[in-house]
């Protein structure tokens, strides 16, 4: 004969101790639910995680390619720095941020070094080649053009480059400026006069000299209606073709008391 037990619980201990305990565990097993179903159920049923891409590597490749690679993961490219670089050829990536692998939200902008190439490099012959052509060619190797000096040059037709210093073919580091010598095209044997009454004895000096002309004897005049240093006349009449390297003598106004 089987026994049948049972559990008396008082009605004040069941109404205020068994029922609220139910009511606790009940809230915490829906909470609990709740987050489970949130985070882990949801989002894959509704896409939430789907802007979320995984950052590819682009270490070594050029910029362009690096570009690309980004974009077609819905990725930007943002460019940090430039540097040399031994090991990574000029406009390669040198790093990137985020790392490889790093999982960011698409439209993020990654941060890259792009390489300057080698810090050092040998000059090209660029001789003979048009300023526009020398320049391309510098570029290419990385380097920054200076100064340039036009010059006269009779076998080297004008725009042409006579020399380039450093030498072509000198080892020199890229921050190095180089120096262009351009033609001019042969020296003339004749020039043009300039017009140089009415300037100043500076400014006729300039052009005296632009146009391959000699400053010659400088005499000064009593003249109070112009300003001291002005030329009031020249030797030889403006626009007429002398010799190169004829002299121009001038008059200059000065006031005396």
């Amino acid at each position: 004969m089987k026994k049948s037990y049972t559990i008396s619980i008082p009605v004040k201990t069941f109404w205020k101790v068994v029922i609220p305990g139910l009511v606790i565990i009940c809230a915490i097993g829906a909470v609990g639910g709740f987050l489970v179903v949130d985070r882990f159920i949801m989002p894959n049923v509704v896409g939430v995680n789907r802007d979320i891409v995984e950052v590819p590597s682009v270490k070594g490749l050029q910029y362009e390619s690096a570009r690309e690679k980004f974009f077609e993961v819905g990725l930007l490219t943002e460019i940090r720095s430039r540097e040399y670089d031994d090991t990574v050829p000029q406009n390669g990536i040198i790093n990137q941020f985020p790392e490889t692998g790093a999982k960011v939200k698409k439209g993020r902008k990654i941060a890259v070094t792009i390489s300057k190439g080698k810090e050092i490099t040998v000059v090209p012959e660029v001789r003979k080649l048009t300023e526009n052509q020398a320049r391309i060619e510098l570029r290419k190797k990385g380097l920054t053009i200076g100064k340039i000096t036009k010059v006269y040059a009779d076998k080297t037709p004008e725009d042409h480059v006579v020399n380039i210093v450093p030498q072509s073919g000198t080892t020199i580091s890229r921050q190095i400026e180089v120096e262009l010598f351009v033609s001019k095209g042969p020296k003339p044997t004749h020039a043009e006069v300039p017009n140089l009454v009415g300037e100043s004895i500076g400014t006729a000096k300039k052009m005296i000299s632009e146009s391959g002309l000699r400053l010659g004897k400088v005499n000064y005049q009593n003249n109070s209606a112009l300003l001291p240093g002005t030329v009031i006349s020249q030797s030889v009449t403006p626009g007429s073709r002398v010799k190169l390297e004829s002299s121009v003598n001038l008059v200059v106004s000065v006031i005396r008391n």
